[in-house]
């Protein structure tokens, strides 16, 4: 996986850049939210993201998990690894809004059983 893959997977779950968005630009000038707008992304839904370097392995490891006080909510723990810190926020965040979309398509169907 690269940055232009994290990228890429982002744009196609639905993430649009927000105006009041931290954002970098790719050289082919997509738009990507930094590492720091990626965290507190993911402290809006109750998330901690957390990035670390794993030199042994050369790579980056961003683990995401409910906070403390969120402790019921175990199934919106995940893990990704990437090759930069940049490339993880960015597939973390891509991951957290196709799950995200996946809930909605669900309560979706639902309603429309009931």
């Amino acid at each position: 996986m690269n940055l232009d893959f994290a990228v890429d997977r982002l744009y196609e779950v639905g993430w649009t850049p927000a105006d009041d968005s931290e954002l970098e630009r790719l050289p082919d000038g997509r738009r990507m939210p930094t590492v720091s707008c990626v965290k507190r992304e993911f402290d809006r839904v109750g998330l901690e993201l957390s990035i670390q370097h794993t030199p042994k392995f050369h790579c980056y490891r961003a683990t995401w998990k409910p906070t403390a006080m969120d402790i019921e909510r175990q199934d919106a723990a995940g893990t990704i690894v990437a090759a930069c810190e940049r490339e993880a926020a960015v597939y973390a965040l891509a991951q957290l809004h196709a799950k995200r979309a996946r809930e909605q398509q669900q309560n979706q169907q639902s309603v429309g059983l009931a």
